[in-house]
């Protein structure tokens, strides 16, 4: 029988609060029913989720598993729940807005600095995989895109907003007579990277096994901050998109352009071709537009970026 919404929404609780009493407390249940569910988690999947230490509670390899598509079911569960509430109210200062990994830190930087104008816009962001965006406002899951492949068919349109492409990130600098390693010398290094399921690690994964390489990882990290931060310790390689570098004021000499046809990227903004936008979804749409005219993420790289995104797919 598959777990009910209610118990993963307890055991991603207890994971993130590290301990049983403190992620029941956060779901409205009692410490006796919360260790009923989970017990009964653990039975109906045959696998011991949770292992108890000393520092507190921690998921185990399959409890991880389980943590990683359970957070995925229940932003799916909080969608359609946001959609259905969306068709009894106003739901014209709304976006539901889908993006992949490598745009959310442009994303980010860009609401910071735009959404104090638009006080009673809410913006819903899903984090999922080019593909991915496109099919959701295909489909009516998401208002706007933001993605790295160009869409198929007349459906969607897409509007280029800004370059994205994939740079290395390293401890040590780049001096002028060095040669950068390859694409798949730094695969074959101690790396650092992003957990195996989320989709700019699966694209870059995929492209390494493609070139014989299985990737070893060091760490996989949550975000693509917390990757930079450890790979700029020195601890190990990591490819990140050049933004998420840029915004953490990396030193140039200390990264260089992941030189493959599929990193040289660019984030489109994808939407339905027959979506009207209200007044005020509008006015967001413009103010994106404009913050893409002002930002050169590759400027101080020296990227050259071709005039149209590579046809070959990407999916991250």
């Amino acid at each position: 029988m598959a777990p009910s919404l209610r118990d993963l929404e307890l055991f991603v609780a207890i994971i993130d609060a590290g301990s049983i009493t403190a992620g029941a407390r956060a779901v409205g249940l009692s410490l006796s029913s919360a260790s009923s569910r989970i017990a009964l988690l653990e039975r109906q999947e045959g696998v011991e989720l949770l292992s108890r230490r000393r520092g507190g509670i921690v998921p185990t390899a399959a409890g991880t598993t389980l943590a990683i598509h359970a957070r995925a079911l229940l932003e799916r569960a909080d969608e359609l729940r946001q959609a259905m509430d969306g068709l009894r109210g106003d739901s014209a200062r709304e976006i539901r807005l889908a993006s992949n990994t490598s745009a959310v830190d442009t994303l980010t930087e860009f609401l910071a600095a735009t959404l104090a104008r638009f006080p009673t816009m809410r913006i819903a962001v899903v984090e999922t995989s080019s593909v991915e965006v496109a099919s959701r406002v295909r489909e009516g899951g998401a208002d706007l895109g933001i993605a790295s492949l160009p869409p198929t068919g007349d459906a969607l349109i897409a509007r280029e907003l800004w370059a994205d492409p994939l740079v290395v990130v390293r401890g040590s600098v780049f001096r002028g007579d060095d040669v950068a390693p390859s694409f798949e010398e730094v695969m074959r290094g101690p790396l650092i990277g992003l957990p195996a399921a989320n989709p700019l690690q699966t694209l870059i994964d995929e492209q390494a096994r493609i070139l014989g390489v299985s990737p070893a990882y060091r760490v996989r990290l949550p975000t693509l901050n917390a990757v930079y931060a450890v790979a700029s310790t020195g601890a190990g390689a990591a490819i990140v998109p050049y933004g998420t570098a840029s915004r953490s004021r990396t030193l140039p000499a200390a990264i260089h352009p992941v030189a493959e046809e599929w990193a040289d990227r660019r984030a489109l903004l994808i939407t339905r071709s027959a979506y009207v936008p209200s007044p005020a979804q509008q006015e967001f749409i413009d103010a994106l537009l404009r913050y893409r005219d002002e930002v050169d993420v590759t400027e101080p790289l020296g990227v050259v970026i071709p005039d149209s995104p590579p046809e070959r797919a990407r999916r991250g």
